[in-house]
């Protein structure tokens, strides 16, 4: 049944990253209907992301007290409703408001992904099925690049969205008839603490916030979703107008970065596992090689403003955002860790503050291009300095300050070998 549910958990990120993308991979029929500046653009962008944080808070600490199966399937319908609205948008408002109802909704997903792939799987796969749950959102983001891109030149974006749509009800239906909401052996244990859940004292947990760990763990995801934003925004458009692209090798080309970097950084998670597994100690099997990673993410995607030729733009930008996104999968394990009563609440900080990132990149990528007059590819440069910059300063901030202690869980399993799970 665990596998089942990271499936399905693997396919809803899938569908909830091409939301999100679609809009880049039809960005220039969009700009061009609508007829939008740069700034107009990154306008549209960032509006996903308005209340995308706030209900990613929310939605979680729903999922929290009602079971992720029921939020999950609740926000999924949602989404259908917004994907088939798409056909009757006319105008710039129009767009910019379904962009924000669309990130309000999509906005609990990964925290009660997480969340829920936590409860499903030992400690010492935790790594590995967070970073099936990311790798969905890069076959979403950027694998079914050529699939989304073939709809919109076929049959217009509008169609294309909506197509999004029908996929998110297909979802609905098989994870409500096909999955539980939690493995037989910890549903005793998870009614407990749902009991307890009321008792929290929230003064308690802004100290635990503003702990180094948590708070460094926050701001590397931070940085590195300016990168995961970028790149569903801004790198199809970039690999047009940069890099001279077509349209067809722009697809092509997405979805090969796509390919290489999920098994980038879920081989990062599973060496990060294999390490945990065998010292059970966190800072050098996850603070360490997680930081590292970013560091080397951040050198590699600042080479493409030196080495421009679009085979070494492909490479360096597959190396980039496989090694940044370690933080993705590994980032919530150590998050759940410091309090794994309050698992999805504790996530969707994580998640919400790199949305908050969300809000800001879009609109700081348009203005730095927009500076930069009709110099396209300086401005481009600029905003890759200026995120590269970002990710390094946090990647090592995070490898000084993140100390995470050995959680009780953990310490069970040490002597249990995880038993409880061996069935479900």
């Amino acid at each position: 049944m665990r596998w089942v549910v990271l499936i399905l958990l693997f396919f809803g990120a899938v569908i909830n990253f091409a939301d999100k993308s679609i809009v880049g991979l039809a960005a220039v029929p969009i700009m061009k209907e609508f007829n939008l500046s740069y700034a107009e653009w990154g306008l549209v962008g960032s509006s996903y992301y308005w209340l995308y944080p706030v209900t990613g808070v929310f939605g979680a600490a729903w999922a929290d007290r009602l079971g992720a199966k029921k939020v999950l399937g609740f926000i999924m319908l949602t989404w259908t409703v917004l994907q088939f609205g798409v056909l009757a948008i006319a105008a710039l408002p129009f767009l910019i408001l379904y962009r924000i109802l669309l990130g309000a909704f999509e906005g609990p997903y990964s925290p009660i992904a997480y969340s829920h792939a936590d409860k499903w799987f030992p400690p010492k796969l935790k790594g590995f099925a967070n970073s099936v749950v990311v790798g969905g959102g890069t076959v979403g983001a950027m694998i079914v690049a050529p699939i989304l891109v073939s709809l919109i030149t076929i049959f217009g974006w509008k169609v294309a969205f909506a197509v999004l749509g029908a996929a998110s009800l297909v979802w609905f239906f098989l994870f409500q008839f096909l999955t539980k909401e939690n493995p037989v052996e910890v549903h005793e244990q998870q009614k407990k603490k749902k009991a307890k859940l009321e008792k929290i004292k929230w003064k308690d947990f802004l100290v635990l916030l503003g702990s180094p760990t948590a708070l460094f763990t926050t701001l590397a995801y931070f940085s590195t979703y300016i990168l995961v934003v970028w790149f569903s925004v801004w790198l199809p458009i970039y690999l047009v107008e940069a890099v001279k692209m077509t349209p067809g090798q722009m697809g092509t080309s997405v979805a090969v970065i796509g390919v290489i970097s999920v098994c980038i950084y879920m081989g990062v998670s599973m060496i990060s596992d294999h390490l945990f597994k065998k010292n059970q100690n966190w800072r050098s099997s996850r603070v360490f090689v997680v930081a590292g990673s970013m560091i080397l993410g951040a050198l590699f995607f600042s080479s493409i403003m030196i080495f421009q030729n679009p085979i070494w733009v492909i490479g360096a930008m597959c190396l980039a955002k496989g090694l940044t996104y370690a933080i993705l999968p590994i980032g919530p394990t150590i998050m759940i860790n410091e309090m794994q009563e309050r698992g999805g609440l504790m996530t969707s900080i994580l998640t919400s503050s790199g949305n908050i990132a969300g809000i800001i990149a879009p609109l700081v990528t348009g203005y730095i291009i927009s500076l930069a007059g009709g110099n396209q590819l300086l401005g481009y440069n600029l905003s890759i300095l200026f995120m590269a910059t970002l990710v390094l300063v946090f990647g090592i901030l995070f490898a000084l300050f993140v100390k995470p202690v050995k959680s009780t869980r953990d310490r069970t399993n040490e002597h249990t070998g995880d038993m409880d799970l061996k069935s479900s």
